[in-house]
């Protein structure tokens, strides 16, 4: 038998905004930025290949690709990536400046751009109103964070926001859904995690949440990265009627 649920705990990214809209251009101009930088040895075309980004042929238009390392992971993660395909950019990227000049692009094309995931403030005041704590755990760091919050006017709604920042780790790990349920006055054994990526499912399991709910374009069949999720749906929408189906 299922115990009560007191927490709805979100990820941000292909959740509450959507992801393409919201970040593809954004991550195009680091790419571009970090292109120039290394004299075009490898393009951005090739950068954003390498982190799950594919850029369509006019060179403008594109999309991010779901569960890859774009979608799931935080800009550090990146590094990595984008290093092993230029043996200087190692130690470009290491620099406190280019960690600037990454975050101060990033800060400037999502301002004003955050696209929500379809209606999620209907939804999440319906929740709201019914007496569940709200929290948000992302992998994005504190400045764009606060940026898409404000945008998608969530400010008021979320109880508690955990980001890569808050110094509880990042997804897959379960530290920043530990620390959200806490704040939350909760345990992971009466709060449901809403993601899109294996990162999200992997934190919620780890977590030992009671369920994982997908948001996909292919609910309500379960993404073959998310197992063990109770269910799938398309967006925010559904998440009334599904949470009070799971309470029932």
């Amino acid at each position: 038998i299922d115990m009560a649920i007191d927490a709805i705990i979100f990820d941000k990214d292909g959740v509450l905004l959507d992801l393409n809209q919201t970040w593809f251009m954004t991550i195009c101009n680091i790419a571009k930025h970090t292109e120039g930088l290394i004299n075009g040895r490898v393009t951005h075309r090739a950068f954003l290949a390498a982190i799950g980004v594919e850029l369509d042929a006019d060179g403008q238009s594109g999309r991010v690709l779901e569960n890859g390392a774009y979608a799931t992971g935080t800009y550090g993660s990146l590094m990595p990536l984008w290093s092993a395909l230029d043996p200087a950019l190692g130690d470009i990227m290491e620099t406190a400046a280019y960690k600037q000049e990454m975050m101060d692009i990033a800060v400037k094309s999502v301002a004003n751009q955050t696209v929500a995931k379809g209606d999620i403030l209907t939804p999440l005041m319906a929740l709201k109103a019914a007496g569940y704590k709200l929290g948000v755990v992302t992998n994005d760091g504190d400045d764009t964070t606060a940026i898409n919050m404000a945008d998608l006017g969530l400010n008021d709604v979320m109880d508690i926001v955990i980001t890569a920042d808050s110094g509880h780790g990042r997804k897959p790990d379960a530290g920043g859904i530990l620390a959200c349920c806490a704040a939350l006055g909760t345990t992971p054994d009466r709060a449901v995690m809403i993601g899109d990526t294996h990162a999200d499912h992997d934190a919620a399991i780890a977590a030992g949440c009671q369920h994982v709910i997908a948001i996909t374009d292919t609910a309500p069949a379960i993404p073959d990265f998310m197992p063990k999720s109770s269910y799938a749906i398309a967006s925010c929408a559904d998440l009334p009627a599904l949470i009070a189906h799971l309470t029932a």
